[in-house]
Formats: C-alpha cells, sequence, structure tokens
C-alpha cells in the first residue's frame, strides 16, 4: 500500500556509537542517539533566546516571562516535528508493517537499525519534554507530562524489541503539530505578527490534520496495534502490551479532550468576528 515511500533499513548514525563495538542488545546499539537526540533539544532550548532576542528584538522580549518560556519550547517542538515527519517518510515503509498483515508476529518484534535508530532519536526529544514539561509544571501541568512519559515508555519499548515496526504509525501524529505551533504562535505574538487570513486558514487545516490524524488514525492505530499483539502474546511479559494500549488509548482520549478545547476557542473567535446583528 505504501511502496511509493522508501525503505530503509540501515542506521546511519551507527558508526558515530563509541562503545560498545559489538553490542548485545538495542540499548546497547542505539544509546548514543537518545544522548545525542537529548543533548540535541536541550542545545536547541538554549540557543533560541539569545537568537530570538537577536532576530526579533522588542518583540520577543517584551513577552511576559511564561510566554517566553513557552516560545522557547515551541521553537523545539517545531524542529522536534519536522525530525519526527522525516523520520515517518523513511520508517513508514519498513518490511515488517508492510508484511504485518502476513507475519502479525514481526509486526511487533521485529527490529531494523533505522527502525532502532528512530526509537531512540524519539525517545531522546521524550527525555527532553519530560524535563520541561517537569521544569515549568505551572505552565504545562499534568496532561503534557503525562504525555510524554507515555510516549518515553512507548519509545524505549522499540529498544526491546517490541512495537518497533509501529513507531512511524503513531509518529505520524506529529503532522499536526507544525500548525499546533503556528497556531500558538499566532495567538501569543503581538497583533499583526501574522495576517489574519493567516490565522484563519492555518487554524482550519490545524482542526482538519488534527481530527483526522490524531483521532480517526490514533483509534484506528490502536484497534489495529491490539488485534496484532494477540499474535505474540505468549513472547512477551503481558504487562508491556497492557500498559502500552492502555496509554496509547489515553493519549487517543486526551487528543479528543484538545481537539474539544480547539472548536470552543474556534467558536468563540468566530462569534466575536461576526457583525452584532441590529436591534429594533
Amino acid at each position: 500500500m505504501l511502496d511509493f515511500l522508501p525503505s530503509v533499513i540501515q542506521d546511519p548514525f551507527e558508526s558515530y556509537r563509541p562503545f560498545p563495538k559489538i553490542p548485545d542488545n538495542l540499548f546497547a546499539a542505539h544509546w548514543h542517539e537518545i544522548v545525542g537526540a537529548a543533548i540535541f533539544y536541550f542545545t536547541i532550548q538554549a540557543t533560541v533566546k539569545p537568537l530570538a532576542t537577536l532576530i526579533l528584538g522588542k518583540t520577543y522580549t517584551t513577552l511576559p516571562k511564561k510566554t517566553r518560556i513557552d516560545f522557547d519550547i515551541h521553537i523545539v517542538s517545531m524542529v522536534q516535528c519536522i525530525v519526527s515527519i522525516v523520520l515517518t517518510f523513511y520508517h513508514f515503509n519498513n518490511p515488517h508493517w508492510q508484511n504485518r498483515s502476513n507475519d502479525p508476529v514481526n509486526s511487533l518484534l521485529g527490529s531494523t537499525p533505522f527502525g532502532g535508530m528512530v526509537g531512540a532519536v524519539s525517545a531522546g526529544y521524550f527525555i527532553w519534554d519530560i524535563w520541561v514539561c517537569a521544569r515549568y509544571f505551572d505552565i504545562f501541568g499534568v496532561g503534557f507530562l503525562l504525555h510524554g512519559g507515555a510516549a518515553l515508555f512507548g519509545m524505549i519499548c522499540t529498544l526491546i524489541p517490541y512495537c518497533q515496526p509501529w513507531t512511524a504509525s503513531f509518529l505520524a501524529f506529529e503532522i499536526s503539530t507544525p500548525f499546533v505551533n503556528l497556531n500558538w504562535f499566532a495567538s501569543r505574538m503581538p497583533e499583526g505578527t501574522f495576517s489574519d487570513s493567516f490565522v484563519i486558514i492555518n487554524g482550519l487545516l490545524l482542526m482538519v490534520v488534527f481530527f483526522f490524524i490524531r483521532i480517526i488514525w490514533g483509534f484506528y492505530a490502536i484497534a489495529q496495534l491490539a488485534i496484532d499483539m494477540t499474535y505474540s502474546l505468549d513472547q512477551i511479559n503481558n504487562f508491556i502490551p497492557a500498559t502500552l494500549l492502555v496509554l496509547n488509548f489515553g493519549l487517543d482520549v486526551l487528543n479528543v479532550f484538545w481537539f474539544y478545547k480547539m472548536v470552543r476557542i474556534a467558536r468563540k473567535k468566530a462569534s466575536k468576528r461576526s457583525p452584532d446583528k441590529k436591534t429594533d
């Protein structure tokens, strides 16, 4: 079905592993990518403030402190979603995923060096994400913290390996993230930074993409994953698939809640834009 996509097997960063020379498990094979990705995202966060101050000047520096913190984090999120979308493009056509209807066991237990790298790089990001959500708990609250913890658990499981061929199907959620971030920038930056037409078009795209990717695809994917899991329950500690299903279902429900909030905000904005009705 996805034969038009490339299928990458080899890990392009394998040669950068300082040790061990011959790893005996996937954590040993990809630990450097987890660490490297976490350092990469912490570094981006650290450089946003001076660069934004230099480029944007008072447009950035006059923002409230919490908004500036949130701005920095949304820049990191924008970089991460681009990385994830690229990795999804190259990993979606992995052989274990494509052959899942004939071999559902290996759709859960199969592994490739590239798939291990995808899980490791994503785990590095979610380590950063959890730190940020804990550090700025007053800004993000428990929902985002739980989201980061659940996502990290899922990515760590891919290095068991378990569910590694499914990584791209859930990273596909990130397709909606650029619209989320642009919507945040449009609502927090000084008036006039973004045109009204841009805000409206981005808002509509956000709601459409979010609904189909995070809700429709999200519930469909978790249902298909649950079916595949039944074929290999005798080969894995059942705590792992049970936890993954509960966490992923919880994330899907959280996405429904966030979509509901989007709809409410959109309706409020639409009512403010509509002309007042004339009264007799």
